[in-house]
């Protein structure tokens, strides 16, 4: 018995030592990539619903009003994840609904948008506070207002200036959508094209950027565009997801060591009596 145990002693060695070897090389079980979803973007959109986007189309025989309320919808029932908030504008501003998850709510006041509201007019500053409003107590990774407007500035409110200025101090960015004619005028303004230096400067110092849409194309273009800007910032967190079984594997080379340490040095040296 003593013989055969011993003759088989520098099997178990040399199987320990692999053992050890493949412990110390920390093999890993079940590798994958796995794929954190970022936490949603909370929106605010702000939408001029002045006279004249319900005077003029913007293709199809639709309104203004109407093609945008159409593309806005859209966007929105792709946020599924975001809280998407609606403040309309004229002469003054109107939150009309606070950052919600609830998007067929929020489709339903959309549908029924119109241009009586308020007062005419077109105040860019006050439609961008009014958004901010909605977003200042936000905890929401990403904030950003989309700004929609056909015409200029012309109101005595806050100005838009103004109003960009308090966005950046707030990191929020706020994306400015101007539209315009077929031919790159601002309805209600035959010979001034629309305040494109205004629109751009306000995004610019938001940290986001101006569009301009002629048609409805164009308008669902500009809001997929906003969609992917912030899809690509915000992103996902990768990590490898793995159980590594070394430690096991050390201690069962470990333990055949002892094995044979035992049976070499104590067992088969002791002598009969």
């Amino acid at each position: 018995m003593r013989v055969r145990i011993s003759r088989a002693l520098p099997i178990l060695r040399i199987l320990a030592i692999l053992i050890l070897v493949v412990g110390v090389a920390r093999p890993r079980l079940g590798e994958a990539e796995v794929l954190v979803p970022a936490e949603g973007v909370d929106i605010v959109l702000a939408v001029d619903v002045s006279s004249s986007m319900s005077a003029s189309p913007l293709g199809g025989g639709w309104t203004r009003l109407d093609s945008v309320k159409e593309v806005i919808r859209g966007f929105v029932a792709g946020r599924k994840n975001d809280r998407v908030g609606l403040v309309v504008f004229q002469r003054e501003a109107l939150p009309l609904v606070p950052l919600t998850l609830d998007h067929e709510a929020l489709d339903t006041v959309i549908a029924d948008l119109g241009p009586d509201l308020l007062p005419d007019g077109t105040g860019i500053g006050v439609g961008i506070s009014n958004a901010l409003l909605m977003l200042e107590e936000s905890n929401a990774s990403s904030r950003i207002v989309i700004l929609l407007t056909d015409g200029r500035h012309n109101v005595p409110s806050i100005s838009p200036e103004e109003a960009a200025e308090i966005a950046a101090a707030l990191r929020i960015r706020v994306y400015t959508i101007g539209v315009l004619d077929e031919n790159g005028r601002a309805p209600g303004y035959s010979s001034t094209a629309i305040d494109a230096e205004l629109l751009s400067f306000i995004a610019e110092h938001t940290g986001a950027r101006y569009f301009e849409a002629s048609t409805s194309e164009d308008l669902a273009g500009v809001y997929e565009e906003i969609a992917s800007l912030e899809t690509s910032r915000l992103g996902g967190e990768t990590f490898v997801r793995h159980s590594e079984p070394g430690l096991w594997v050390v201690a069962v080379g470990a333990m055949f060591l002892l094995v044979d340490l035992a049976l070499g040095r104590i067992w088969l040296r002791r002598t009969p009596e």
